[in-house]
């Protein structure tokens, strides 16, 4: 059986699982890097079965494989963040040495000796975007294989990148206005009474908020009402409600005088500054 491409080479553009940094994702990558800089052999992942795996190549093969990857220290204290150096073995697979016995070098087709220079020469330095470039860490002979009539050598290369915690949303809560309103009244604005009616709720809104000095008074004997007793105000926003108990009809007509101060409201929707002050 012939060795196949089990994955698409890395196209730089989408990822699948959704991430560059992943295994598959570099191991594709390096074989791509391969198959671009390499002429004259078969370049593939390491098949899933190499048991079954027989080299068909008249010439050779380079078949790539995952050998692991070591963890250094902690980085960060808030977070998991790690440098994480990953090994990838290239099982170079060749059907001569480079020359004939009693013949010169580099004989009638590439040999091994030449084709682990060109592996060499193809990674040493190549950079998968997000790691740092690739570097050769160990190359030895594993074995003649009599039956498939190969040398077979390993070369072994490492490249550094980021293992990071997985990150998640803080599950606080969204802020989408926010309200400041001046306090002390160092900026407080004085207005003379004026005539309002309460509406069928029992409440007047008045057309400012963040209110202090609120008097209310009968528009003809000029008696006034008691704060808690005939109405309540809520000073924030600017809203008077009459108390049932109190001696405020449904529906009166009266005199109210108040004062207020600034107010600066900045929304979450998208403005780059509050808004101007509410007067």
């Amino acid at each position: 059986m012939g060795a196949v491409i089990l994955d698409s080479p890395w196209a730089g553009q989408s990822y699948s699982p959704p991430t560059p940094l992943d295994i598959r994702t570099i191991e594709s990558a390096i074989v791509a890097q391969l198959i671009a800089q390499i002429n004259g052999i078969e370049v593939a992942h390491f098949p899933d079965k190499p048991e079954s795996y027989r080299m068909m190549h008249r010439v050779g093969a380079a078949l790539v494989r995952y050998d692991g990857a070591e963890y250094g220290r902690l980085i960060d204290t808030a977070a998991v963040v790690q440098e994480r150096t990953l090994r990838f073995e290239i099982t170079l697979m060749m059907r001569d040495l480079g020359w004939n016995y009693g013949g010169a070098p580099d004989g009638p087709s590439p040999g091994a000796y030449a084709m682990i220079e060109n592996v060499r020469a193809a990674l040493t330095g190549y950079r998968v975007p997000g790691c740092a470039k690739c570097y050769p860490v160990r190359e030895r002979f594993v074995e003649r294989d009599k039956q498939g009539g190969a040398w077979i050598y390993a070369i072994v290369f490492a490249l550094k990148t980021a293992a990071v915690e997985a990150s998640s949303t803080d599950n606080y809560p969204t802020l989408v206005l926010a309200t400041t309103q001046e306090q002390g009244g160092v900026t407080s604005v004085s207005v003379n009474a004026a005539v309002y009616t309460f509406n069928s709720s029992g409440a007047i809104q008045l057309p400012n908020g963040n209110v202090t000095a609120v008097a209310l008074s009968n528009i003809t004997s000029g008696a006034p009402y008691a704060l808690g007793t005939d109405y309540t105000v809520d000073s924030v926003n600017g809203v008077l409600d009459q108390v049932a108990s109190g001696t405020l009809p449904p529906g009166a007509t009266i005199n109210v005088a108040y004062s207020y101060a600034e107010i600066v409201t900045a929304s979450a929707g998208g403005r780059s500054a509050p808004l101007a002050p509410r007067n």
